[in-house]
């Protein structure tokens, strides 16, 4: 531990990460339940994060969270909506399943967009990660858009974008962030099995 450190220096050099590590949480436990509050969350942790990653050298994952703020507003207005269902009553948008169609364009849509991205990184830029950054930011922007429709399968995505996350942010040394991400881990498997025991509930409904 170096001369000088204290709880305060590390709280003053780290508030940005730490603020928006806390609005990050607060994001997934509002996604787990459902509340539209999340998207509020959601956008003040991408925003910040946006800083952040720039400054790490983390380049794509910084665009993509600058698609985060973006989406989120979309998100937001998604939600929000009350579209009028076939028995004549407005109703909030419902958890749902992806048809197996959806689902493999989703996984090549990913894929798709992985390749460019890590060819633009290699050649163009300082960062030494190439590939997960190009992962972590096809598959992210891949699953937020799922998540503005409320498809249940968004939560895999997260799950295995959530532990490549944590490594990433372990090798760049951002510890706050990689324990952010590594309880993203364990919130995206309970936001699965709850989103799922929903649905289960309005398929018997």
């Amino acid at each position: 531990m170096p001369d000088g450190f204290s709880l305060l220096t590390w709280l003053q050099q780290h508030y940005i990460e730490l603020i928006a590590v806390i609005s990050g949480l607060l994001y997934v436990v509002f996604t787990i339940r459902e509340k539209i509050l999340l998207w509020l969350f959601g956008i003040v942790s991408s925003g910040l994060y946006v800083y952040i990653f720039f400054s790490s050298g983390i380049f794509a994952f910084a665009c993509l969270y600058m698609y985060y703020v973006v989406i989120g507003f979309y998100g937001w207005y998604n939600w929000a909506r009350k579209p009028t269902g076939a028995d004549g009553q407005t109703h909030h948008l419902p958890v749902r399943r992806s048809s197996s169609q959806y689902l493999r364009n989703s996984i090549l849509v990913t894929i798709v967009l992985i390749i460019p991205l890590y060819y633009i990184l290699r050649e163009f830029t300082s960062s030494d990660m190439a590939l997960a950054d190009a992962i972590l930011t096809a598959g992210g922007m891949v699953a937020t858009w799922m998540l503005t429709q409320k498809l249940i399968e968004q939560w895999i995505f997260w799950i295995m974008l959530d532990m490549l996350s944590t490594g990433v942010m372990v090798y760049k040394g951002l510890y706050p962030s990689a324990l952010l991400f590594l309880v993203y881990t364990m919130l995206a498997i309970k936001g699965f099995l709850t989103w799922k025991k929903d649905l289960n509930i309005q398929q018997a409904g």
